[in-house]
């Protein structure tokens, strides 16, 4: 991270953290996999919603605890009844055999244990940095970043100046992984998802309901050097 860009971290982070946090405690979404968390229901989870919608991932996420409630029965799972518990959703084939690699990984190379460490995660087929962040904060509860293209989204938006124009995936990942609380990180690991997914979205964003336009380099521009009131 270049000094430009660390400065901007260092003087936005508290306020980003702060009204991050306060968004996030009204306007997180409720979901059955954000609820009663542990490292393996969160690993299939993220797992399910590739390519598919939330809503879509309802249909089948409970089901698919109950059949297969941990890695060992997943690891063990026949692939043709994986196809049909995910056919609702599509990505079927794929999804079902990449569920079960996983877990036969698993299994095999930790011994079943679902690793707490990012570079082991990140060893495991399939699993990224977003999918491994997810799992370290929301099923460990380490402090960790989750970036899809949402947080991408907002972080590359709020840092816009200072940020490269191109090739900046590195960076923005630094980014993410500076200004994520030791404390409430679950939180707001999950606000920055639904911030970027309902306010700072790809097309048709509403700057002026978002939390982060005080401190925001791309919201202040679009409204003129103009912010909106202060988060309380």
């Amino acid at each position: 991270m270049d000094a430009e860009l660390e400065g901007e971290v260092r003087r936005k982070r508290r306020e980003i953290v702060r009204r991050t946090l306060l968004w996030g405690r009204d306007n997180v979404r409720d979901f059955p996999w954000r609820r009663d968390r542990t490292p393996y229901r969160v690993l299939v989870a993220e797992i399910i919603l590739r390519r598919t919608t939330a809503k879509a991932a309802c249909r089948v996420y409970g089901a698919f605890l109950r059949r297969y409630p941990d890695v060992y029965t997943l690891s063990r799972a026949d692939v043709g009844e994986l196809e049909a518990l995910l056919s609702a959703i599509g990505y079927h084939k794929q999804r079902a055999l990449i569920l079960k690699e996983v877990a036969q990984f698993i299994v095999s190379k930790y011994n079943g244990v679902i690793p707490d460490r990012r570079e082991d995660l990140e060893a495991i087929p399939h699993v990224g940095h977003y999918t491994a962040g997810a799992v370290l904060s929301l099923g460990y509860g380490i402090p960790s970043a989750m970036v899809d293209s949402n947080v991408e989204r907002v972080i590359g938006r709020v840092f816009s100046r200072a940020l490269p124009a191109r090739g900046r995936k590195r960076e923005v990942l630094e980014v993410a992984e500076a200004i994520v609380p030791r404390e409430g990180h679950e939180l707001f690991n999950l606000a920055m998802l639904d911030l970027g997914a309902l306010v700072c979205r790809y097309r048709g964003e509403a700057c002026q309901e978002c939390p982060l336009l005080e401190v925001c380099d791309t919201g202040i521009h679009r409204q003129g050097g103009k912010g909106a009131g202060r988060v309380t």
